[in-house]
């Protein structure tokens, strides 16, 4: 065998079919982050939501399930490395997905997840039956969060929009 495999391919091909990580708002596609980032942590101290976390290597990573991103900079501001575009342009393509675990679907009265979406990106289609099916505006949602960590049933995920 001649050809070498560096440790990020090689991990890499280990995780395949899991959903990429959500980086902090504003940064470069992973292989460029992954490449440019030092790990040193100074984001992940400097938010005030509490909600970006070390993750895998070292990584900063957005954990939804402890809060909401309120695009506040504080993260952008305090990087060293200058890893961060420029924050006129959307903070990321990073949008809300309803899994099949959602109680409405199931015949069970809730709408959490509306309540709590300040930019009103979820509402719920009556179907036959008494079920409401949750539907999700790709252009209303500013991918915050807020509709993760409320879910009852943990049926809702932050994922990169086509």
């Amino acid at each position: 065998m001649s050809g070498s495999v560096s440790r990020k391919a090689l991990f890499g091909s280990i995780c395949q079919g899991q959903s990429a990580p959500v980086r902090p708002p504003w940064t470069p596609p992973e292989d460029e982050f992954t490449n440019r980032c030092t790990g040193c942590g100074d984001c992940v101290a400097a938010c005030p939501q509490d909600i970006l976390v070390k993750g895998r290597a070292g990584y900063p990573v957005v954990d939804f399930s402890r809060g909401a991103c309120d695009f506040c900079e504080a993260c952008a501001d305090s990087c060293p490395e200058a890893l961060f575009a420029e924050r006129a342009a959307a903070p990321w393509n990073v949008k809300a997905r309803v899994g099949a675990d959602c109680l409405s679907t199931r015949g069970v009265t809730c709408r959490v997840c509306a309540e709590w979406c300040d930019a009103r990106a979820i509402r719920f289609r009556l179907e036959v039956g008494g079920r409401a099916h949750p539907e999700i505006s790709d252009t209303a949602c500013t991918g915050c969060g807020e509709c993760v960590a409320v879910c009852p049933a943990n049926a809702i995920s932050m994922e990169e929009s086509e």
